[in-house]
């Protein structure tokens, strides 16, 4: 699989400069729950799953808000430039984010992390627009398989560091590491060389925009293909927000009290690491399992995506009922085999009857549309929590609205035509 980057140099830029950024991302989220978890005082206990609800949704809701702007311009401007400023940007958000200290300056902390996800919104349009054209059409499918084993990668291994690193070093200590991980990456791309960006019959228009003309002319670029099943697949995907606040929840008040029923802000740190380390190791060998198993005609990367869904609802059935920590990892990691399959088969599904000139607005258009599902996803799970307090009946809320969105899409799936299946 790495003989693709041998292959194609400016893939080579574009992977390193994620595998440093994406480090730092995990390692300062880690630090970011464990603040949360800190500043919500014994009070505000109560609402524990709004305040990751929230933490979750300022996560995903800049791709929603964004998006109809940041696919555009990621398809108008030159992409390195915009790459470059959004990682710049990145780490002066996250530095702000060491000033949060009180539990009176958590709406900075959200705020910041708002802005900071926004910015990630252009950078990402703008990175996914740009990787087809540093690969040869023989390497997509592969360079994807990459891409994403090392987001897994950086997920498990970032996850990890930030939770043994956040007792000795701090908090803020950890955010600073993740603030210099920007500026590395904005290096990596520093000389990375792109074709220029396609001639678009339309001018940009902040009209179009703002009536969400551009998204819309994603959408009929899709329909006219007939990728509008893979480019929504992550829409039926969005209850998986539910997975990632349940993984905070149980950290903080599952694992991470001690046995004086305090909660240990070292103990939230290391279960919150160890449990996204999970997820990391799930996602990473997802990819390579499908591919192992599968061939990669168009019809198979349908079924993975179906398949995903049952392994994902499989996976965290059983977590919060788990004995031992250990075997509630074996249930995250199981569970992410099959939220993998979904993501990169979906993304090479639709990347490969694509026009250049409409990538970046699809990107943007499924990303803005999957984060709104994520998002209230996420907040199902909240509220459920904060009006049980169990996680058992936040899981079956959860697992229940991913066995409607994975049925609804296999229906849709079968029913809609589609181009060549080879």
């Amino acid at each position: 699989m790495f003989d693709v980057l041998l292959r194609n140099p400016g893939f080579r830029r574009l992977w390193a400069a994620q595998v440093v950024s994406q480090l730092g991302d995990w390692v300062g989220r880690v630090a970011i729950v464990t603040r949360i978890a800190e500043l919500s005082g014994v009070e505000a206990r109560s609402a524990l799953g709004f305040l990751f609800a929230l933490d979750i949704s300022l996560r995903m809701l800049p791709a929603v808000v964004l998006g109809p702007l940041a696919g555009p311009l990621a398809d108008r401007l030159p992409r390195r430039a915009l790459m470059v400023a959004a990682d710049l940007a990145r780490c002066a958000c996250v530095l702000g984010l060491v000033l949060v200290d009180t539990p009176g300056e958590l709406p900075l902390l959200y705020a910041l992390l708002f802005a900071q996800m926004g910015l990630s919104t252009f950078f990402e349009a703008a990175k996914s627009a740009a990787i087809p054209s540093t690969l040869t059409k023989g390497d997509l499918q592969t360079g994807y398989a990459l891409s994403a084993a090392t987001w897994s990668t950086m997920l498990a291994l970032g996850s990890y560091l930030g939770g043994v690193l956040v007792d000795p070093l701090g908090v803020d200590r950890v955010l600073q590491i993740d603030a210099a991980t920007y500026l590395i990456s904005a290096v990596c791309l520093s000389g990375l060389a792109l074709p220029p960006v396609p001639i678009h019959p339309q001018r940009f228009s902040w009209r179009d925009v703002f009536t969400l003309t551009e998204l819309r002319r994603a959408h009929q670029h899709a329909r006219e293909l007939h990728l509008l099943p893979a480019v929504y697949a992550k829409v039926f995907w969005g209850g998986a927000g539910g997975f990632l606040v349940l993984l905070n929840l149980a950290a903080t008040a599952r694992f991470g009290v001690g046995e004086d029923g305090e909660l240990d802000p070292a103990r939230v740190a290391w279960a919150t690491g160890m449990l996204f380390l999970a997820r990391g190791i799930g996602t990473g060998f997802g990819p390579a399992l499908s591919r192992a198993l599968f061939p990669g005609t168009s019809r198979s990367l349908r079924r993975q995506i179906g398949a995903g869904f049952l392994v994902a609802i499989l996976g965290y059935a059983p977590f919060p009922f788990a004995p031992t920590f250990a075997l509630a990892f074996a249930c995250v990691v199981f569970a992410h085999l099959g939220g993998s399959a979904i993501w990169v088969s979906s993304t090479v599904l639709w990347q490969r009857g694509a026009h250049d000139a409409f990538r970046g607005r699809l990107s943007a258009l499924e990303r803005s549309t999957f984060t709104l599902a994520l998002t209230l996803g996420a907040f199902l799970a909240g509220f459920v929590f904060d009006g049980t307090h169990s996680l058992e009946i936040t899981t079956w809320a959860v697992c229940g609205l991913v066995v409607v969105g994975g049925s609804s899409w296999a229906i849709w799936s079968s029913v809609s035509p589609h181009g060549s299946d080879e």
